[in-house]
């Protein structure tokens, strides 16, 4: 049996001719060409022929192909530079050999092909060998790298000028153009201070620097960063205020303003006139002003609005009773009350009415004080005064003496001896015209020693009693002779002419008594009760026509009454009068003196008073008021009081003077010292 290869050979090339084939046929016969030749590139048939007869067997073919590709290296990057977004890259790429060494021509592609333009940075490149028999290689790469060499581009915008917000300055944001040839932003770096960050106060230096990813970098600057300060503090002020005056200088007043900034904090206002400052009366505009160091200055005013609506206070006012010195009163003297007032001082007129020293009827009367100050202010006060009859009538009464019964048991009260007894009684009264005089005789009188008492009574209710005995001797004998019937006693006369003169801490009284005896009586009247009227006291008797009483109390009104006394010791009724020892403590000038020129004020020395207050009126004005510390004031031709000019004119001037204790604030302030006048003349 005879066989044959049994199918076409394909091979492999093993070079560019082709290949060295093998095959394997039966021995008994013969292939052309044979097993082991050298083929070529393609399909060689082959035929074969018995050996034995030489016929054809038959045939196959054997292919030669060449289906490698070719294979490349290890290829190497390249490298590249630009100073913009890219760069055209030229390279070249050898093709690789065919692998089964087929001398045959190899293509390369590359992509991105050399000469193309390349971005900056790494970009890969792919290559393709293809032989002649379109055998492609795999993709086969290197880099093609483009370096950045070109600076970035930077721009920097100088902010405005920015407000401070604080003491450290304030945020400012400005802005920062950048660009770079990569496409890529650059980094920016501004230092310390970048934007959106805090800027002290003033001007900054700032220089930006962009960097780009290839650290190539371009610098703007310096500019300059502005913070200023040009807002004015914020000023806060007190409202008007209102207050009232506790001095003639008017109140110290004190407030409180203050001032804060954004930048300098708390700042302190400067105010004029400044807290604590004397204000005077009236309407005073304060005027303030903060600077903040920086050249703002916030201003601003208040008004400090000084009044006096306080009406003085009226003192030394008090109830008084008072003897009636006659049917229709009595002349009442009373201590002129103090008013003072928290910015004239003591004020030296106090007007009251009735005034002292008029009469007063008999009852109670309210007596209306007032004081005006500088600025009208009027304060009032009452009291009242009581004049009454608290002074029993004078009782004159018969001496005692005997009558007879007219029976055998006693006498009646008609019998013309008890009739003239009981009629001799006889009353008088300072107040009471006519007492009403009554007795204790009944209207028959038993034999024996009887006492009888007389009664007189005034309309006031003030009873006067005296007892006398009378003897109802038993009836006598027929032709007895009657008893003697003794004169009726007589009430002395008036004393005339009575005058009672005030003086230092004493009293002068005279009188016109025809030689008669005379008696004195004094009783304190100021500030009086009910308990003590009647606390008379004898302080001369006598034949005299004058007597002067001493040792006495200026300012505290006395009583006196001067009753003539008879031999019996019967006495008038007596003529009462009041007076108030007093002493002028006024020195100079004289009182009514006519004057060419500013006087100079003097006045006695008080050994407690730590000040005086002197004051001056022109027709009842007050024109000045001062508070000197020694006993006398020199008057100046011109001179201002109460922000208004004087000049000391032709007129009449009344001057008063007040001791003041303790410190001014006190308002402590004693009795007026003494007043006087004088006309300044041309």
């Amino acid at each position: 049996m005879h066989w044959l290869q049994s199918s076409d050979v394909t091979v492999e090339a093993t070079d560019s001719s082709g290949a060295d084939v093998s095959y394997t046929a039966d021995p008994d016969t013969a292939c052309t060409p044979p097993s082991g030749t050298h083929f070529t590139i393609g399909t060689t048939p082959v035929s074969c022929t018995f050996d034995s007869d030489g016929t054809e067997a038959g045939g196959f073919n054997v292919t030669v192909q060449d289906t490698t590709p070719p294979a490349f290296g290890s290829l190497t990057d390249v490298s590249a530079s630009t100073s913009t977004s890219s760069a055209v890259v030229n390279y070249s790429v050898t093709a690789p050999p065919d692998v089964n060494g087929v001398s045959e021509p190899v293509g390369v592609v590359c992509s991105p092909a050399s000469g193309t333009s390349f971005s900056i940075g790494t970009t890969p490149v792919s290559c393709t060998a293809t032989d002649a028999r379109d055998n492609a290689s795999s993709p086969t790469g290197f880099n093609v790298v483009v370096t950045d060499t070109g600076n970035p581009t930077i721009s920097a915008t100088p902010p405005a000028p920015t407000e401070a917000t604080g003491p450290g300055g304030a945020a400012v944001n400005y802005t920062v153009n950048t660009s770079d040839n990569s496409g890529v932003a650059p980094s920016v770096d501004c230092g310390s201070h970048p934007s959106g960050s805090t800027f002290p106060l003033g001007s900054t230096p700032v220089t930006c620097t962009a960097t780009d990813g290839a650290g190539n970098s371009a610098s703007d600057g310096p500019f300059s960063v502005v913070v200023q300060d040009t807002t004015k503090p914020a000023l806060s002020l007190p409202a008007n205020i209102s207050a009232q005056a506790d001095s003639t200088s008017g109140k110290v007043v004190t407030y409180s303003a203050s001032a804060t900034d954004l930048v300098a904090g708390s700042v302190t206002p400067s105010c004029s006139p400044a807290s604590g400052s004397p204000f005077p009366i009236g309407v005073t505009t304060v005027n303030c002003s903060a600077n903040d160091g920086h050249g703002n200055t916030t201003t601003g005013s208040f008004t400090v609005t000084i009044g006096d609506t306080t009406a003085p206070v009226i003192s030394g006012v008090s109830n008084k009773l008072v003897e009636a010195n006659g049917p229709t009163g009595s002349i009442v003297n009373y201590p002129t009350p103090t008013a003072v007032d928290a910015v004239d001082g003591p004020v030296a007129i106090v007007p009251c009415a009735p005034a002292s020293g008029t009469k007063f009827p008999l009852g109670t009367t309210t007596v209306n004080c007032s004081a005006t100050d500088s600025h009208s202010n009027t304060g009032h006060a009452t009291f009242n005064v009581t004049v009454s009859d608290q002074i029993p009538p004078n009782l004159i009464v018969p001496a005692a003496r005997s009558v007879y019964a007219t029976t055998p048991t006693g006498v009646p009260d008609t019998v013309s001896g008890v009739v003239s007894f009981l009629s001799a009684a006889s009353a008088t009264d300072i107040v009471d015209p006519r007492p009403v005089i009554t007795n204790s005789a009944p209207s028959f009188l038993p034999v024996g020693n009887l006492t009888i008492t007389f009664e007189a009574r005034d309309f006031s209710g003030n009873v006067t009693y005296k007892n006398v005995n009378l003897i109802v001797l038993p009836q006598p004998p027929p032709g007895t002779p009657p008893l003697v019937i003794p004169p009726k006693p007589t009430i002395p006369a008036q004393p005339t002419n009575v005058r009672i003169t005030p003086l230092d801490g004493a009293v002068r009284i005279q009188w016109n008594a025809g030689g008669r005896q005379v008696m004195v009586t004094r009783s304190s009247s100021s500030n009086r009760s009910l308990s003590a009227i009647g606390d008379e006291r004898v302080v001369y008797t006598g034949n005299g026509s004058s007597y002067t009483d001493r040792g006495l109390e200026n300012g505290v009104e006395y009583r006196y009454v001067v009753m003539a006394v008879d031999a019996a010791g019967n006495h008038s009724v007596g003529v009462a009068g009041v007076v108030v020892p007093r002493r002028n403590l006024l020195k100079s000038p004289k009182d009514g003196a006519r004057l060419r020129k500013a006087p100079k004020l003097i006045w006695a020395r008080d050994a407690e008073a730590q000040y005086y207050n002197a004051q001056l009126l022109l027709n009842g004005k007050k024109i000045l008021s001062v508070w000197p510390v020694r006993p006398t004031y020199a008057l100046k031709k011109n001179w201002k009081y109460l922000g208004r000019k004087y000049t000391l004119k032709p007129g009449l001037y009344s001057w008063y003077v007040f001791p003041g204790y303790g410190a001014r604030s006190a308002v402590h302030y004693g009795d007026l010292m003494g007043s006087r006048t004088f006309r300044v003349v041309r």
